[in-house]
């Protein structure tokens, strides 16, 4: 194989037959044209970023405008209230009769007096501002605010009667709220 007659010669052994002068700056050619290259591409990269990011200026400048206009209305404190389902049986509400009778001006002893409505009632239909927006507090038959109060995935257990959370109850799903409470106290 190493016959220089051979007309198949290998590609790699006659390129090893150049003297070796010409090796040398022809190897130099080809490293100076691939940084050459190389230089090129960078140069066209970058260009081409800067090309696009003066094209679409104006979609950064609407974001930041957005991003500015969602930041005031966040500090303003003002909510979107989402309609959620309240867990208030019905007959917590209270029932009033407007009837017009010609003794309505009397009351009636074995008739029961309305109901107040309680603040866990007002909270819950919203009449009532709430610490946390969006949140309404769950309240009992009673109009008493029910011992484990959830929101989002966080439950935490209340005093009933004025819904004041209980230091360290809150927790990650379902609070243990078995701890007897008694008007304004937990044992």
């Amino acid at each position: 194989m190493s016959d220089p007659e051979t007309p198949n010669q290998p590609l790699l052994q006659a390129a090893t037959n150049v003297p070796a002068a010409q090796r040398g700056s022809s190897s130099r050619a080809y490293k100076v044209a691939g940084f050459t290259l190389l230089a090129c591409l960078l140069i066209a990269g970058q260009a081409m970023i800067a090309y696009f990011l003066l094209n679409q200026r104006n979609d950064i400048k609407s974001l930041e405008e957005q991003n500015s206009n969602l930041q005031a209305e966040m500090t303003r404190g003002r909510s979107v209230a989402v309609p959620m389902r309240t867990h208030m049986a019905m007959n917590a509400l209270p029932v009033m009769d407007v009837s017009m009778d010609e003794d309505s001006s009397i009351t009636d002893p074995e008739k029961p007096a309305p109901r107040q409505v309680t603040d866990c009632q007002l909270e819950a239909a919203g009449k009532k501002p709430v610490q946390v927006p969006g949140f309404r507090p769950s309240c009992d038959e009673r109009g008493l605010y029910q011992p484990q109060q959830c929101f989002m995935t966080q439950c935490w257990c209340v005093n009933p009667a004025n819904g004041k959370q209980i230091p360290g109850s809150l927790k990650n799903g379902q609070a243990s709220c078995r701890a007897a409470v008694i008007a304004g106290e937990t044992r």
